[in-house]
């Protein structure tokens, strides 16, 4: 059955004539009535009595109708949908690393509200961010650098937190204060050197240059929140970005500052290569910035740094 003869229907029960049903619809009166006894013919029975005088609904007309006139305004419902659908702006594809998710990435997440911009965040690394801002599948990357990025990718410092350390509950070496080198090393939960050689070299440093070696009993997954669990089951301690401890509460995890000098950062950065002025990525940049969400600067170059 064709949608269409609904309509049809409708228009000559609405209009009781045959010709002002057909004036209505646009079209001339033989074809609305070759339609509507196509589709009586279809149903088995007559929806109309026909004489010279007037048209009217029979008892099958009557029963028809309600249903008829639901199952048109089902069908406008669902057009308009897809069409609503099939013409909105695509989302704007944010790639975020697990250290923006605490206060970065909600802030731009209200920008783009609040500009009325659609976001699809996609958790990443930085390198996999890296590679997908320069094929175009990313429109702006959360990243945490240095590293030594594609060409024409600018890259703009949002954050740059310390590091502080993540000791399991419990622990002899998780005062109230600060926590020693000394106590953290004897237990380093620490992500993989090819993850992020610039951070893995500052954090040796911070313990070779106090003459200390620290013992590596396991090497962090990729996510920081995996990173913390192993913390909280007291497999070791590690180091976070200062955001982390500001955001999180991990059972079985605590957060001390590092009793040192010199501690290293673990910077967050927004990355897009050139984009259009008028372009969603460039409003919600503007938006994000004007709502003085914090400073930028330029990032340098260098080795990637891990998520």
């Amino acid at each position: 059955m064709n949608i269409a003869r609904y309509r049809h229907v409708l228009a000559v029960a609405d209009a009781g004539s045959f010709g002002r049903a057909a004036a209505a619809l646009g079209m001339s009166q033989p074809p609305l009535s070759q339609s509507i006894r196509r589709l009586e013919r279809d149903l088995g029975v007559t929806l109309f009595e026909r004489t010279t005088q007037h048209v009217a609904l029979t008892p099958a007309g009557e029963a028809f109708l309600p249903e008829a006139r639901a199952a048109v305004a089902a069908a406008e419902r669902a057009a308009a949908l897809a069409r609503a659908v099939g013409t909105a702006p695509a989302p704007l594809r944010l790639g975020v690393v697990s250290v923006a998710l605490f206060e970065v990435l909600p802030a731009l997440l209200q920008a783009a509200a609040q500009a009325s911009i659609p976001v699809r965040a996609v958790y990443a690394s930085t390198n996999d961010q890296l590679a997908g801002l320069a094929d175009g599948s990313l429109d702006i990357g959360l990243v945490t650098p240095p590293f030594d990025a594609p060409a024409r990718l600018q890259v703009t410092v949002v954050a740059d937190e310390p590091v502080v350390a993540a000791m399991p509950v419990g622990s002899a070496a998780t005062p109230d204060g600060p926590v020693s080198l000394e106590a953290l090393g004897e237990r380093l939960i620490l992500f993989p050197r090819r993850d992020g050689p610039a951070l893995h070299d500052a954090i040796l440093a911070l313990f070779r240059t106090r003459g200390l070696a620290p013992r590596t009993i396991a090497e962090a997954p990729a996510s920081m929140l995996a990173t913390l669990a192993l913390v909280a089951a007291g497999v070791g301690a590690s180091l976070v970005p200062a955001a982390v401890a500001r955001n999180l509460t991990i059972a079985g995890a605590a957060f001390r500052p590092l009793a040192a000098e010199g501690v290293p950062t673990w910077p967050v950065a927004l990355a897009h290569m050139p984009l259009a002025a008028r372009s969603p990525a460039a409003r919600l940049l503007g938006a994000w910035r004007g709502a003085g969400t914090g400073s930028a600067r330029p990032a340098g170059a260098g080795s990637a740094r891990r998520d």
